[in-house]
């Protein structure tokens, strides 16, 4: 079985370079698809640097078609069994996905979802720090209580089965598509373990691609997934 990491960049050049080496570290087989949504910050430039190394492939988009897109296009070239979404930010601790693959393979999970907020006290602190973590939680509640979960994180890394998931995945492109995905998955009953991942929020805030005003985009795609 391949894991494929799918390494979605929007203007990194600080942190893109290492995200990716972490990956090529790992020893288990896979392959890394490279997905630049655009970026006009170099970050292209740093991500060619990788286009002569074996089970690498890279896509460059003119513009910023969005993040949806990106996995979209990722799904569509993977050869891996598995899928995990290796975000190029380096918030999410990467060996994280080694653990979940391990899992998913042992217990064949559909989805493993890596989650920030699991541990209690990280959550708290989270909130205490950076109150915008509070529209994961509204998210988060309301799938719980459409689908009857007992989530703790819908918005963290996540590994996913290629095979099934790409059956259902939505077509939304912009910062909905996360929560169109999370709900579909729970709608289809697919199945779902959620571990806890090791978190480190990025430094500069402003870096931050999702805003708290996303959360418009996340409750329509709840919703819509829901009752219509």
């Amino acid at each position: 079985m391949t894991l494929t990491y799918i390494i979605p960049v929007f203007n990194e050049r600080r942190t893109v370079k290492k995200s990716i080496e972490e990956i090529i570290e790992l020893p288990q087989d896979k392959e890394i698809i490279i997905i630049d949504n655009g970026s006009d910050d170099g970050s292209q430039e740093i991500i060619n640097e990788f286009s002569n190394i074996e089970n690498i492939k890279i896509i460059i988009k003119e513009k910023n078609l969005g993040f949806g897109d990106s996995i979209q296009k990722g799904f569509d070239s993977a050869k891996g069994t598995y899928i995990y979404i290796q975000y190029s930010d380096l918030e999410y601790d990467h060996l994280s996905s080694v653990k979940m693959y391990d899992l998913a393979i042992k217990n064949n999970y559909d989805v493993i979802f890596g989650s920030r907020l699991l541990n209690k006290n990280h959550l708290l602190r989270l909130l205490v720090n950076k109150p915008s973590y509070l529209a994961t939680v509204i998210c988060t509640f309301l799938i719980n209580v459409f689908y009857k979960k007992n989530l703790t994180d819908i918005i963290g890394t996540k590994l996913y089965k290629k095979d099934i998931v790409k059956s259902i995945l939505p077509k939304t492109k912009g910062p909905g598509f996360d929560f169109e995905l999370v709900s579909l998955i729970c709608k289809k009953k697919l199945l779902i373990k959620e571990i806890f991942v090791d978190y480190t929020p990025r430094e500069r805030s402003e870096e931050k691609k999702i805003k708290f005003y996303h959360m418009f985009n996340a409750l329509y795609e709840i919703f819509k997934v829901k009752f219509f």
